[in-house]
């Protein structure tokens, strides 16, 4: 039966999984196709202008704050306005460069998100006129080929609007409600009361105003930072400001790569399906409900879950095994009886409840040596209180299909019951303690709640540069993003296919660990 029932979810997992992919390659041409591909190299470009500016700013408040703190009659107040103007107006000569860029890129993403509006209603009517044909319905005003549809250019509100009626009026509001008479009022059309395939603007704008736009600021940022002589008031600031000029020209030298990937973007071209393959194995964003485009890269909830897995295992490993040898090698029957229920017991707690114990007690707690309170140390503190049940329960019983005779030949040889334990009992059960660790992973890996309520859910790969500072930062996982995210994805949806990507995963990943540790233990059974 278990053998069944684990094969129809395997199926399950990946009849209902596996179409992500073709669905994933499918909105990646859109991206292309419409021109955001385009307008996201544009943004970028941007965004790096726009980290430039923050760190300028943070010198600026740097260098007031200090002048405020001057006393008014002071000497030192008057070089310190001076320094502090001087680089006020640098930086907002700097801002002013940076705006031609940002006024540009408003522009394309507008356009190309008017273009994808206008691809996924000509996707829309293609297979309206589709079933319109299928059900034999008579043409009236809605009589355009399929051929005529896939050579359109724009779509008017007035048209749209016709057709609304037209399914109306037949008695098929299932295919009405698809038609929206007036999509893309609410932000403006490049022309107005239609919706048109903006693709030639888009190109025609990196010849006539993105490059002029990128060559300029070159010139202007470089001629900005090389002119600049000003005299700061603190020593950090003008190191700061070093720094700054570093990272612009490290800037200048990326533009003609932009230029490039600007030159070369075709949106004719297509993804090929390993790119969605890779772009979900491989992706460092899990971004949904965007306006631009939906990415879908596990990667962030897979390093999440692993370094709540490492902190829960670091913790659970010592205490669990630590505890089993402890009641099984040297705690009087006295202790056993207290103990050894008392471990199981925390078996019995519901997960919930843990979790708002993190929410309540714990993360308090932490919270007085991190910044937050709910990160990646929160969750795994609970889920090693979670695991060393399991942990504890098979290596006791490890420990306890250990021969007798081998520890009573080591205690006859002279050696203590500390030396008989750790040289003997041990190593003679440590397969079955190795698989007593692995399904103790397998439980910290599959848990939901606790993590749902207490890793601090921030979608991003935790910084393992900051040192043990990695151990304090709000983590998502993969187990909370299906239970956050599935009740509220529509049915066969794209985000509906990735949850369940994200649950083939987790399935392999468990899989592997129980077959592991399975092996491990059969292993061990043949030893003894």
């Amino acid at each position: 039966m278990s053998v069944v029932i684990l094969g129809l979810i395997t199926i399950f997992l990946f009849k209902e999984g596996i179409e992500f992919f073709g669905q994933y390659q499918d909105e990646m041409n859109t991206y292309r196709s419409s021109g955001m591909e385009y307008a996201n190299v544009v943004s970028k470009q941007h965004d790096s202008q726009t980290l430039l500016f923050r760190y300028l700013e943070g010198i600026l408040a740097r260098e007031t704050k200090f002048f405020d703190s001057i006393a008014k009659n002071s000497e030192e107040k008057s070089k310190a306005e001076t320094s502090k103007n001087e680089f006020l107006k640098f930086s907002q000569s700097f801002q002013t460069v940076k705006e031609s860029l940002l006024n540009y890129e408003k522009k394309v993403v507008k356009w190309a998100a008017e273009t994808k509006l206008f691809l996924g209603k000509k996707k829309t009517v293609h297979n309206l006129r589709k079933e319109a044909l299928s059900s034999n319905l008579p043409a009236e005003d809605f009589n355009l080929s399929l051929e005529d549809i896939e050579n359109r250019t724009y779509f008017s509100h007035k048209e749209l609007e016709a057709w609304y009626y037209y399914f109306t009026r037949h008695d098929r509001e299932d295919l009405a409600k698809q038609i929206n008479p007036s999509i893309g009022s609410e932000s403006g059309t490049f022309k107005e009361k239609m919706i048109s395939n903006l693709i030639p603007q888009i190109q025609s704008s990196y010849n006539d105003k993105y490059l002029e736009i990128s060559q300029t600021q070159a010139d202007d940022f470089r001629n900005l930072f090389e002119s600049f002589e000003g005299d700061f008031s603190l020593p950090e600031s003008q190191n700061d400001f070093s720094k700054a000029k570093e990272a612009v020209f490290e800037y200048l030298d990326e533009i003609p790569n932009y230029e490039k990937r600007l030159s070369l973007w075709n949106p004719d071209s297509t993804f090929p399906l390993f790119r969605a393959v890779t772009g979900f194995l491989l992706g460092t964003d899990w971004v949904t409900n965007s306006a631009r485009q939906d990415w879908y890269g596990v990667l962030p909830l897979f390093s999440g879950s692993m370094l709540v897995t490492l902190i829960a295992l670091v913790l659970a490993i010592p205490l669990g095994v630590g505890s089993a040898i402890y009641i099984n090698q040297m705690a009087s029957k006295k202790e056993q009886a207290i103990i050894k229920p008392s471990i199981e017991f925390i078996s019995a707690i519901p997960s919930v409840v843990i979790g708002f114990f993190g929410i309540a007690v714990l993360g308090g707690i932490i919270s007085e040596f991190t910044n937050e309170r709910l990160n990646s140390l929160t969750a795994g503190c609970l889920l090693a209180l979670m695991a060393v049940p399991t942990i504890f329960t098979l290596a006791e019983d490890a420990l306890n299909n250990v021969p007798r005779a081998l520890r009573d030949a080591s205690l006859s040889l002279g050696a203590n019951q500390w030396q008989t334990c750790i040289k003997i009992i041990v190593p003679s059960a440590i397969t079955g303690i190795i698989s007593a660790i692995l399904l103790g992973l397998g439980r910290v890996i599959g848990e939901t709640m606790v993590v749902l309520l207490c890793a601090g859910n921030r979608i991003a790969i935790p910084d393992f540069t900051s040192g043990l500072g990695v151990f304090a930062q709000p983590v998502h996982t993969m187990t909370g993003i299906i239970a956050q995210e599935m009740g509220e994805v529509e049915f066969e949806s794209i985000h509906y296919r990735a949850l369940f990507m994200v649950g083939v995963v987790l399935f392999t990943l468990s899989l592997s660990i129980n077959i592991l540790s399975q092996t491990i233990a059969g292993k061990y059974k043949a030893n003894y």
